[in-house]
């Protein structure tokens, strides 16, 4: 006999190595209406946003977050988990340019 799980599919599922078949106490993606509104007052980019690396980090390319997770950690597109602070919003030029832009051109972009 062929028993299927009646567990809804869990977003960690391919993503969080401790996700099994219930929640991982890793990412803790929240379960409930409640638990998302809560999580989305204490987080500082939301699905979508398209992030910079910070500059003492060597990697150039924009990023989209994914998703939120506890302790100020974002899951990236790319499949990277990074703590906000290693991150940054991407400024309208390095949108333009599709990339993170040096100090240098970051600040001729504000005069121009």
């Amino acid at each position: 006999m062929n028993m299927k799980s009646n567990i809804p599919k869990h977003p960690c599922a391919n993503k969080c190595i401790d996700f099994k078949e219930e929640q991982c106490k890793t990412c803790l993606v929240p379960e409930s209406a409640q638990c998302a509104v809560t999580t989305t007052l204490n987080q500082k980019y939301i699905k979508g946003d398209v992030v910079a690396y910070m500059n003492h980090i060597e990697f150039d390319d924009l990023e989209v977050v994914e998703a939120y997770q506890p302790n100020d950690h974002y899951w990236l597109e790319g499949g990277q988990i990074v703590h906000e602070s290693w991150i940054r919003s991407a400024t309208v030029a390095e949108l333009d340019a599709k990339r993170r832009l040096t100090e240098a051109e970051q600040a001729l972009a504000e005069v121009s």
